[in-house]
């Protein structure tokens, strides 16, 4: 769980930036479309990288997954090839705990 703190807070910087850009920009004095040209020229780098940022982050949760799937599935059958059986002292056969 380190690595996810690093991705917080990495998520976390180019939000504020932006937040700060687009205030910014929306508190300059200047006119509306030039305000708008701006802040697109400006915010494009961001959106571009916060969509980075998403699209990792949908695959280590993919292999997140897929490796608790594998997992799952080694336990699994781990337990139905460990439940072979061994005779009792009785005689009869009973399943290993």
């Amino acid at each position: 769980m380190a690595g996810n703190g690093g991705q917080g807070f990495g998520t976390g910087l180019i939000l504020g930036a932006t937040i700060g850009a687009l205030a910014g920009l929306l508190l300059a004095p200047r006119p509306g479309e030039e305000t708008r040209a701006q802040m697109l020229e400006r915010t494009a780098g961001l959106r571009e990288r916060a969509e980075e940022l998403a699209a990792e982050a949908r695959e280590r949760v993919r292999e997140a997954i897929d490796e608790g799937k594998a997992v799952a599935s080694r336990i699994g059958l781990g337990q139905t090839e460990g439940a072979a059986e061994e005779p009792s002292a009785d005689g009869r056969e009973q399943p290993v705990a």
